[in-house]
């Protein structure tokens, strides 16, 4: 029997030559005249709170236009289903710039916003934050007899838990002709994108938005945007014509970098 044809063959992708050449178009490669530029604040702890945020010395940067944090941001969704989207697991969602609290390290606490990339990077350094640690145990091992019981109900429609065990393992492998036991870790593997994570927002007037997004699901990021910030899905158009890097390195939206056109973020 031949297998010609189906293993090890190459295979020609209908976007290779666009990518390999640089001519493919993605979400941050949208250009437009009035765009500002976002930048993200990270956390530099692991769990706590914020007691101080002091954001001056990044507002004046020149070019700097605005700092969002959880004191400032703009009136968003409150309920936690608003916040899940089609891929998020059952459980409490994670909401940016909620409040003070941190829960993990490298949470998003602050987003710079500036008429330049450069500028709002530059000034994303310059925000100064006191914090109130906690303790926290983030070793897999310590923490792997705490888990909870998967939810039951909607969520396991939404997202259906492992099928139960069959049959008797036990007496299956005792009487198996040969046995290999053994307990395996390996390193850390990241992918390599070629995309930048980034995100362009074009305001089209009268209500309506164009987000060109680093997504495999874009129905997926206009149902959370449009969820969050309270808009219509008719108003919300969400393109990625190409994904430069996806599982392992993306899979929604992600957003180090805003890119916004029409004077606001």
């Amino acid at each position: 029997m031949s297998i010609k044809g189906t293993i090890g063959e190459p295979v020609s992708r209908l976007e290779g030559e666009l990518k390999v050449t640089g001519d493919a178009r993605y979400a941050g490669d949208y250009p437009a005249a009035d765009l500002l530029y976002g930048y993200v604040v990270n956390s530099v702890i692991t769990k706590g709170t914020i007691e101080k945020m002091d954001t001056s010395r990044a507002l004046a940067v020149p070019g700097v236009v605005k700092v969002f944090t959880h004191e400032n941001k703009p009136s968003l969704a409150w309920f936690d289903f608003k916040y899940a989207d089609m891929d998020a697991p059952p459980g409490s969602v994670f909401k940016p710039l909620h409040d003070d609290k941190i829960l993990y390290n490298g949470q998003p606490i602050a987003l710079v916003v500036a008429d330049t990339f450069e500028a709002a990077r530059f000034a994303a350094t310059l925000v100064q934050v006191v914090y109130k640690e906690e303790s926290f145990s983030t070793n897999i091992h310590d923490n792997a007899g705490k888990a909870r019981d998967p939810k039951k109900g909607l969520a396991t429609l939404l997202k259906p838990p492992p099928p139960k065990p069959q049959g008797d393992f036990d007496q299956a492998f005792s009487g198996a002709a040969a046995q290999v036991t053994a307990h395996i870790e390996h390193g850390t593997e990241h992918h390599n994108p070629m995309e930048l994570f980034a995100t362009t927002t074009v305001y089209e007037g009268k209500g309506k938005l164009t987000i060109y997004d680093k997504t495999q699901g874009t129905v997926n990021s206009q149902l959370y945007v449009c969820n969050v910030f309270g808009l219509k899905f008719k108003n919300v158009r969400v393109v990625s014509p190409y994904v430069g890097g996806a599982f392992g390195s993306v899979v929604a939206a992600a957003v180090p970098a805003v890119y916004v056109r029409d004077g606001s973020a």
